[in-house]
């Protein structure tokens, strides 16, 4: 029974090793403010790389926002695999996703979609579809 735990134990490393820029982790401590104004129900998660998911479920508005320090680009992922409220895995090192763009009922968008995007230890800051700065602040 001990090796056959050993063995498991083993493979679970060598998974998280050869996936660790896919996973991403939540983070409890972490607050997102929309316009200034603190939400509630948005989880955290954060890869190894940086990277930045955005989750708020079973409300109105629900959505998954995905920012990548490598294009800088919110977007939302076409694939992602939960523990719930535990961590992410997304499909790839760079995880394809659909770009966000302009929100035609905003009224707010007018021209080329400009995400505004600003990734510093911390904190990172975009502007969603619909015009209003998300940010999301890192423990």
């Amino acid at each position: 029974m001990k090796t056959f735990l050993l063995v498991m134990l083993m493979v679970v490393l060598a998974l998280i090793a050869v996936n660790r820029q896919r996973i991403y982790m939540r983070d409890p401590l972490a607050t997102v403010t929309k316009n200034d104004v603190k939400q509630s129900g948005v989880q955290v998660y954060v890869s190894l790389s940086g990277d930045v998911l955005l989750w708020q479920d079973g409300e109105p508005g629900e959505y998954r926002t995905l920012v990548q320090a490598w294009n800088w680009m919110p977007g939302i992922p076409f694939r992602l695999t939960c523990l719930r409220w535990m961590a992410c895995l997304t499909d790839a090192d760079h995880a394809s996703m659909i770009p966000l763009n302009w929100n035609s009922n905003s009224g707010k968008g007018k021209g080329r979609y400009d995400p505004s995007v600003s990734m510093t230890g911390g904190k990172v800051t975009y502007m969603d579809a619909d015009g209003d700065t998300m940010r999301a602040e890192l423990r």
